[in-house]
């Protein structure tokens, strides 16, 4: 008996099946399905007809109250529908579950570093607000049944920098603004004008969350080829602590509650998950942790 040919034949007869459970594995919950949530996407073009945003929409599959579902509006889209786990999202039936509008790319991966780099940072970040503001959120607000008065927006690393740019241009845009890991080293504008704010429009109140993992760092500066060396002088000169300093900052003002909190033993990639079920729970007028 040729117990080699045996042995051969076995395990390539396995392989089809471990690739099978591998991308059964990889799958995401818009692909396997939720008993919570149901899952559409639709797709958005800017007007330019350059950028193409995929929008993956998670919609309780309880009905709405009669305000509508809270919604939340997640950046890094693609990651973020990568990431959700069920047992997340059954939690949030004991809160109000909101509409999850995950905005990411048009794109097979989960991250593009060239468009988000692009519409999360930089002078170019207004446009991609306008985007939002101008051609997403009315999309969502016209299919489905959303309540304005509780609307959230979350970002991470570059997409918790466009929370906080967004918060000082636009402050009324959303009530919740929860901002993770956010790389305020790599645009110091947005750390010192938020520093420098006074008070945000009377009437309105706002809340702000921003977290960061205990083993966080930040790229050597030294080392920056992204501009000139004013520029890399500046971003040298954010502290390292620059996110719970803006928190504290924003928490003197007027109609605003702000608070910061570092998470033990989390790295800056670790923190994606950790802030997104955070955000979730959040959402849903749930305490942070279950």
């Amino acid at each position: 008996m040729n117990w080699k040919h045996i042995l051969t034949v076995i395990v390539f007869s396995a392989l089809p099946l471990i690739a099978a459970a591998e991308d059964q594995e990889n799958r995401t919950l818009a692909e396997t399905g939720s008993a919570h949530y149901r899952f559409e996407r639709l797709n958005l073009d800017s007007a330019d007809g350059q950028r193409h945003y995929r929008l993956d929409i998670g919609i309780p599959r309880n009905p709405p109250a009669p305000a509508g579902y809270p919604v939340m509006y997640l950046l890094d889209g693609n990651n973020a529908v990568a990431e959700l786990q069920e047992h997340w999202l059954a939690e949030l039936n004991a809160g109000t579950p909101p509409l999850l509008v995950m905005i990411g790319y048009d794109i097979d991966g989960t991250y593009d570093g060239e468009q988000r780099t692009r519409d999360y940072t930089g002078a170019t970040a207004r446009a991609f607000l306008q985007v939002l503001e101008t051609r997403i959120k009315p999309l969502i607000q016209a299919q489905y049944s959303v309540d304005r008065t509780r609307q959230t927006l979350w970002g991470h690393s570059f997409g918790g920098l466009f929370v906080l740019y967004a918060l000082l241009e636009q402050p009324d845009a959303f009530q919740s603004w929860i901002a993770a890991s956010a790389s305020l080293w790599y645009q110091p504008i947005t750390f010192d004008n938020g520093m420098a704010l006074t008070a945000f429009p009377a009437g309105t109140t706002r809340s702000v969350r921003m977290v960061r993992g205990e083993r966080e760092g930040r790229p050597p500066i030294a080392q920056f080829d992204g501009g000139s060396e004013q520029r890399r002088k500046e971003m040298q000169a954010v502290p390292n602590d620059a996110n719970r300093l803006l928190a504290e900052h924003l928490a003197t003002l007027p109609a605003t509650e702000a608070s910061y909190q570092q998470f033990n033993g989390r790295n800056h990639g670790q923190m994606f998950g950790t802030a997104l079920h955070l955000g979730l729970r959040r959402a849903a007028g749930l305490p942070e942790q279950p």
